[in-house]
């Protein structure tokens, strides 16, 4: 087991890279897929990108039994590159549509391969400093895209533009991979092969952990509805500019750097992990419900309810995280594979239920539909025995 810092760097370097190159595109995405598909249509297709993703991690495990997690890691990081400026081509609907699908797998497996090599450095008196820190650099990079992504587009929403500076940062990315390839762990463990069964066991057959993975997933249908529908909602129908959201979406992201640290620490330390994520998800049920009743064009009055519910997001996030690698270790590949599918699965429900309701409903009915999600996603978080 390495414990160079230097290690602990060059995966948090990557990790930044990968996550600034995906949040300068998150909260454009829905608005440029609008220039190819209708509204509702976008959901559909997003259920598609996910099924295909869900499909591809079955057989995941099996890719790392055979192939190092590193050369892994260099080919999902080029995929991502290519499709990003393909993306930036703006022309062709189905070429669009394929780079899409092709950058969202990529980063997908990217990230898990960073999830591998990050838990086979770490120790687990450490995991809840060692994993917030890790999400604190992660959000750090989401924290700097909305002001970025204002930025590039301007006033002329220029959407490809996005994408190919996403693929240059990628790019950096991919060379400083190359370059610290003999700092990177390299465990037998990558050559362990795990089937699709014994991880299903590993994770739903432990109450515990399929508790958290519930709770972990009604997140990422937070994440997934607020990700795509809170922006094009924001700018198409209450009129705010891309200008003024760049700004509220940097200020509704700082609970995730200065919350996520302190609450690791304090779920190491003397709370455990139970009572923090309970406060988070009532914390977001609240915002939620404001974000559906709110009939104002008023920034401020959005700023406050979405900064709200990334309170809320924050410590739920960071307890998950602290939580689930308390419950595992570096060996249990297909264990992590599943579990970061939770972000495929969350878009997926995420994505079908828009497609549902906007067929039916007016777009602010999605949020009372989050509202009553994470209402249910309060049974597991009850269930779970904390670790303190």
């Amino acid at each position: 087991m390495l414990k160079n810092k230097s290690t602990f760097h060059i995966i948090y370097a990557l990790a930044f890279a990968a996550t600034i190159a995906n949040a300068i595109t998150g909260y454009v995405q829905s608005s440029y897929l609008n220039h190819f598909l209708s509204l509702n249509y976008i959901g559909l297709f997003l259920s598609l990108v996910t099924i295909i993703t869900i499909i591809i991690s079955f057989i995941y495990p099996k890719l790392i039994s055979r192939h190092s997690v590193y050369s892994l890691t260099i080919l999902t990081l080029f995929l991502s590159i290519i499709a990003s400026l393909f993306m930036s081509s703006g022309t062709n609907s189905l070429l669009i549509l394929i780079a899409f699908t092709i950058r969202y797998l990529s980063l997908t497996f990217l990230m898990i391969n960073l999830d591998i090599f990050l838990e086979d450095i770490s120790t687990d008196n450490r995991t809840g400093v060692i994993r917030t820190q890790y999400l604190t650099v992660m959000n750090v990079a989401w924290l700097m895209s909305p002001l970025l992504m204002g930025h590039i587009i301007g006033p002329n929403n220029d959407y490809p533009q996005i994408y190919y500076i996403g693929g240059l940062i990628l790019l950096a990315a991919f060379i400083l991979l190359i370059f610290t390839k003999h700092q990177l762990p390299r465990s037998k463990i990558y050559c362990q092969e795990q089937s699709l069964s014994k991880g299903l066991n590993k994770l739903i057959g432990h109450g515990d952990r399929r508790r958290i993975f519930f709770s972990s997933l009604v997140l990422q249908f937070f994440y997934a509805l607020m990700t795509l529908y809170v922006p094009i909602y924001l700018n198409q129908d209450v009129g705010l500019s891309w200008t003024t959201l760049s700004i509220i979406f940097t200020i509704m992201l700082i609970p995730f750097v200065v919350l996520e640290l302190p609450a690791g620490a304090l779920a190491d330390k003397l709370l455990g992990e139970k009572e923090i994520l309970l406060v988070g998800n009532i914390i977001m049920i609240i915002s939620v419900v404001g974000i559906f009743l709110a009939k104002t064009a008023n920034p401020f009055v959005w700023g406050f309810l979405l900064f709200c519910s990334r309170v809320g997001a924050a410590l739920a996030e960071s307890m998950q995280e602290s939580y689930f690698y308390k419950k595992i270790d570096s060996h249990d590949t297909a264990v992590i594979n599943l579990y970061r599918q939770n972000r495929s699965l969350g878009w997926l429900l995420a994505s079908l239920t828009a497609f549902i309701t906007l067929s039916f409903c007016s777009l602010p009915a999605i949020f009372i539909v989050l509202a009553i999600s994470l209402t249910l996603g309060l049974i597991p978080i009850l269930g779970i025995h904390d670790t303190r």
